[in-house]
């Protein structure tokens, strides 16, 4: 049975507490990495996912590529939105388990957006950019960690395995079928996406870090997709 993890990005929107009940009634674990801007005012989905077990990752507060910040604009971001995250688990009543963050658009600092192609990286060298290299640092000293085990080959990559930030083996590029994305990519509907799932490599490794989005449109190709993936027996591992 391949073992994957599933991460959601970009909670929370009007969908959530259906995607929470979604999980819910399957007992799927879940890290939904959250934006601080859309946080901000609507704690009340992301409070109720923790009471329901889920865990917050911190996703920046406007969501914008870091290779546009300064370093320390970088981690005013990175802050900003920590702090809510903060003030949304002592809400919930509930302690924060771990510090976990993901870049938006996997620009981790210098203006490359590596979620389209990380998958196929065999070789990344985050100690290249000097800013890339300074948000690292300050996420290690800052007590953020990666919560994943994994025995993928990119993890095997020195520079990825030592890094702070929640990085992935496989997105499901959900966003593809989207409004302002369909037909400009190579998947155009649901089958598509399921045949590209069905064409990985993720069932010769355990500890697959899976990305899905919560956002507007995304609702009805998450929930097939995950339909998909528990018909082929995938097992979804918990974070606690």
């Amino acid at each position: 049975m391949t073992s994957c993890y599933l991460t959601i990005d970009d909670s929370p929107s009007s969908h959530t507490d259906e995607m929470i009940d979604y999980l819910v009634d399957k007992k799927i674990p879940a890290l939904l990495f959250v934006r601080g801007d859309l946080l901000e005012g609507n704690l009340a989905p992301i409070i109720r996912a923790i009471k329901n077990g889920f865990v917050i990752g911190n996703h920046s507060y406007a969501h914008k590529p870091f290779g546009e910040y300064t370093y320390e604009q970088a981690i005013d971001d990175i802050e900003k939105c920590d702090r809510i995250i903060d003030k949304t688990y002592e809400q919930a009543n509930v302690k924060r388990p771990g510090k976990y963050f993901r870049f938006p658009y996997l620009d981790r600092g210098d203006g490359d957006r590596i979620e389209r192609y990380f998958e196929t990286v065999s070789d990344v060298d985050i100690s290249m950019d000097e800013k890339v290299q300074k948000i690292q640092t300050y996420l290690h000293e800052n007590d953020f960690t990666q919560p994943f085990k994994t025995n993928h080959p990119l993890y095997k990559n020195k520079s990825i395995a030592s890094a702070v930030d929640c990085l992935m083996t496989y997105t499901s590029f959900d966003w593809m079928l989207t409004d302002r994305h369909i037909g400009k990519w190579n998947c155009n509907n649901i089958d598509d996406l399921k045949h590209r799932l069905d064409q990985s490599d993720m069932k010769k490794f355990n500890g697959n870090i899976t990305i899905f989005h919560d956002q507007e449109e995304t609702l009805n190709t998450f929930k097939s997709l995950i339909d998909h993936m528990i018909i082929k027996e995938y097992k979804f591992l918990d974070f606690q």
